[in-house]
């Protein structure tokens, strides 16, 4: 079997969690014995880094890229407005990479076409003129909810309405997609049920995100504790929205029970409104060189997070390490955690606030949750587990 997974970015440079989710999928698809040829759009925000491929990559699953422009554009958004286009989708459509991905429909063999998102589907079209290969959307994130829940938080006015149109155009765009294809590969159940909510008939299979637990051996020897952490792409608007609720609302109560606690913020495109809350016990670090050794120094991960689906990758990744985690329940969706063994959950600030000092004050409750989470992800969230599975799938669709 071979398969073409057309991806709305590079997997490289692994920055933010849909590029390890991309090259996760790449990974256990080949552990399933998949040839797996990877198209990408390179864009501003993750453009082509040759360098930052390992060795031997792009030969062997014959990678090719193309850049799209995606900077916003205020007259093509508003012109959306009009066609009734979804703004959000169709600026990652590109006459250039819809002749290459006709050229490589035309000259090669493919079983299955794997779209990486939502944000690939504008070329549906173009590949059911090619090929006769089912068509399976891998969901990473529940898009139209993301946007619906920002246009709640706006204040009324033109932006508030705006967005609106926005969140009802991505809602028109996702129900019209997810009736036009053959299979769905959910990365949580909420989002497999949402696709079926808008009307999803097909085949679907919730995989979520899993990783090699050998590479992420844990490494206590340089460990900071008592310390508490966040690590995450700042330029996702749910990280920014979490990460200020935390900084308001429940650091301070942290902070007047224990003084002495520090807090490091580390991610990418970290806005500069986040250097404002810079003290003695809060440390803003910005893009750190390794996520692995920032999280191995690092003791209680922190997940705050109030809006977006998807899995939060770097939950898994933490567990693998054995890090504790205090999350709200929507951090942890898709994960299954038990509250008070893999990870404590928190609603309310008083809660999170609660859960970081109970754990802050036990180092062998840390060492506890730690071992559970690593074991949670040895038996659930790994990639020789989640590749039989995805094997299993696809070769129902093809029958």
């Amino acid at each position: 079997m071979k398969v073409l997974q057309f991806c709305h970015k590079p997997p490289f440079p692994d920055r933010d969690g849909g590029c390890l989710a991309i090259n996760q999928m790449t990974k256990a698809l080949e552990r399933a014995g998949i040839e797996v040829k990877v198209l990408a759009i390179s864009t501003p925000k993750h453009p082509f880094i040759a360098s930052a491929f390992p060795e031997g990559y792009i030969a062997k699953h014959n990678f090719e890229t193309l850049f799209v422009d995606t900077t916003l554009n205020i007259v093509d958004a508003f012109s959306a407005l009009v066609t009734q286009d979804s703004y959000n989708i169709s600026r990652f459509f590109s006459t250039d990479m819809d002749k290459a991905l006709v050229e490589i429909l035309e000259s090669e063999k493919v079983d299955i076409v794997m779209l990486e998102s939502l944000f690939v589907a504008p070329y549906l079209s173009t590949i059911r003129r090619c090929t006769a290969a089912p068509v399976v959307l891998r969901s990473h994130n529940l898009e139209y909810s993301i946007w619906h829940r920002l246009t709640r938080t706006q204040k009324t006015g033109i932006k508030k309405t705006y967005l609106r149109i926005l969140t009802w155009q991505l809602k028109a765009y996702e129900t019209k997609i997810i009736g036009e294809i053959d299979g769905l590969i959910a990365i949580n159940s909420d989002e497999l049920a949402h696709s079926k909510r808008l009307g999803y008939s097909g085949k679907g299979i919730t995989i979520p995100f899993g990783i090699d637990p050998d590479s992420y051996q844990p490494d206590h020897s340089t460990l900071a504790f008592p310390s508490v952490f966040h690590l995450g792409s700042m330029d996702w608007q749910p990280n920014q929205e979490g990460l200020k609720w935390f900084l308001d609302d429940i650091w301070p109560l942290v902070i007047a029970s224990r003084p002495e606690l520090k807090m490091y913020i580390a991610g990418r495109e970290m806005p500069d409104w986040v250097a404002v809350y810079e003290t003695n016990n809060v440390h803003v670090l910005g893009e750190v060189p390794d996520a692995k050794d920032f999280m191995r120094k690092m003791g209680i991960l922190v997940i705050p997070l109030l809006n977006g689906g998807g899995m939060r990758v770097k939950m898994i990744e933490a567990m693998a390490l054995e890090k504790a985690v205090v999350s709200t329940p929507l951090g942890a969706k898709g994960v299954k955690v038990k509250n008070g063994k893999e990870a404590i959950l928190a609603r309310t600030p008083e809660d999170f606030a609660e859960g970081i000092i109970k754990l802050s004050d036990d180092f062998h409750a840390v060492q506890t949750m730690g071992k559970l989470g690593r074991k949670l992800v040895e038996t659930s969230y790994n990639n020789a587990v989640l590749s039989e599975q995805i094997a299993v799938y696809l070769n129902r669709l093809l029958r």
